[in-house]
């Protein structure tokens, strides 16, 4: 996997990756590749119309299948 270097980041930012590494458990470097994975979805997601690939078709199909289904009950 190759490295990425972010320079000069906000402060704020750093510290608010921190506390999402520390409630999860993860470390910086598994927290910093969900976020981006999951920003890089919403992305994706909002400009859609400009992709072609039938995988991110199918991730926003099942995105719509999930936000379609009832409120779950939970566990008892």
């Amino acid at each position: 996997m190759a490295d990425v270097v972010l320079r000069d980041l906000d402060p704020l930012l750093l510290e608010r990756i921190k506390r999402v590494s520390v409630a999860r458990g993860w470390t910086h470097e598994q927290t910093c590749a969900v976020l981006l994975e999951q920003g890089l979805f919403s992305s994706e997601l909002e400009v859609r119309s400009g992709f072609g690939d039938p995988e991110v078709d199918a991730l926003s199909d099942a995105i719509a299948a999930l936000q379609a289904l009832p409120a779950g009950q939970g566990f008892d």
